[in-house]
């Protein structure tokens, strides 16, 4: 994996007038100091992805699904990582782009990317993951040299082959906490609806699938309901599944608008004393709602640490730095050794909760138990206000 790319060359005249450490860890979050003020200003390159930077500068971009809050942790450790591994002074950049919601929308940019000779790496979060148009674009960009990754939601296997990496939560696994946290929470069961944007989406029907395999045979899931990311659609989706089914008594959020799209019709129809509401990831507002008494667990992955370590592994790989890109993928050579994953956080309510830390304990070091406070302290160390 420590193939020299072509357009790296230049580099070595210059290496020693620019000595690049990068062997300092993230910490899974980063070791920030500088992130969300900073990552607002960026937001997306452009509308179109397609501007090119000064003569000599090289790209790197990470390519997401579509635009929400949940992105806004995953640019403050892109723009962490260019900041503590100097990416300005060796001639890089690295930046976040913002697709529409759609495979076409992906498409379209990456078809722009080919366009570019500036573009060094490409980090996707593919909103299909058996598009094969997509995996076709994507190929044309390694063909040139251009480094493919993934990261938050991968490709399916028969495709993964384009990618030379996964950095991201393990999505099934991530389901499966969010589904002990509702069986634990309503250990009679009951009936559930799962509520996502793309249920093509590699993240979305794993999360979904390991919900349904842990929460056991006293839950009946009642639909899967996707919004194609239309937020009116995704309160709408909550408002008729209250509607159409009586004995309802679990809303499960996938992606991460969905939480503050069930919180507010529970609102709406004043029913929150009929509904037991578990969510992935944790928008701001989603955890001003938490703390109001409306979400009951939130299962939250590591955006920060996606957009850090994803910078951090192309960059090593460009210099040549084995040992760096040794340290965040130790077993690359190996089946599955490619998939970086950045953890998971259980947040709970400060007071009241019937959940604790020994319940997730088969899960691993790899996910935390938080109550309310100390996932905002946590988030307040890394100058983040989402996750």
């Amino acid at each position: 994996m420590t193939q020299r790319h072509p357009q790296f060359a230049w580099l070595a005249g210059i290496s020693l007038l620019f000595f690049l450490g990068c062997t300092e860890s993230s910490d899974s979050a980063g070791s920030a100091s500088k992130s969300t003020e900073a990552s607002n200003q960026a937001s997306s390159e452009t509308s179109t992805g397609a501007a090119s930077t000064t003569s000599g500068t090289r790209r790197i971009i990470l390519l997401n699904n579509t635009d929400s809050p949940f992105w806004d942790a995953a640019r403050a450790g892109i723009d962490k990582a260019a900041e503590d591994l100097k990416l300005k002074e060796a001639g890089f950049t690295a930046s976040m782009d913002t697709n529409n919601g759609t495979d076409e929308g992906q498409i379209e940019k990456l078809r722009q990317y080919g366009t570019q000779d500036d573009i060094s790496a490409v980090i996707i979060s593919p909103t299909s993951a058996t598009n094969p148009a997509v995996v076709d674009e994507l190929k044309k960009l390694k063909d040139k040299g251009v480094i493919i990754g993934t990261f938050d939601s991968d490709f399916d296997e028969k495709f993964q082959s384009v990618r030379e990496f996964y950095v991201g939560t393990d999505n099934i696994k991530g389901g499966k906490v969010l589904g002990t946290a509702a069986k634990n929470l309503r250990p009679d069961g009951g009936e559930y609806v799962q509520f996502v944007g793309l249920d093509s989406q590699q993240n979305a029907y794993q999360r979904m699938d390991g919900f349904t395999s842990a929460v056991g045979d006293k839950f009946v899931q009642k639909g899967r309901r996707t919004d194609d990311v239309d937020r009116s659609r995704a309160r709408d989706n909550v408002r008729d599944s209250i509607d159409q089914n009586p004995n309802l008594n679990v809303l499960v959020g996938i992606w991460s608008y969905n939480a503050p799209a069930i919180v507010d019709i529970v609102k709406e129809k004043n029913v929150r004393d009929r509904f037991t509401i578990v969510t992935f990831d944790a928008e701001q507002l989603a955890i001003e709602q938490m703390g109001a008494g409306m979400i009951d667990a939130m299962v939250v992955q590591n955006p920060f640490g996606m957009g850090y370590d994803s910078v951090k592994y192309v960059f090593a790989k460009l210099k040549g730095d084995e040992a760096t890109m040794a340290e965040l993928f130790p077993n690359m050579k190996e089946p599955g050794g490619n998939i970086r994953d950045t953890g998971l956080k259980v947040v709970v309510p400060d007071s009241g909760s019937p959940l604790t830390p020994e319940m997730f304990k088969e899960f691993g070091a790899g996910v935390e138990f938080l109550t309310l406070t100390e996932f905002r302290a946590w988030l307040a160390k890394y100058k983040l206000t989402s996750s």
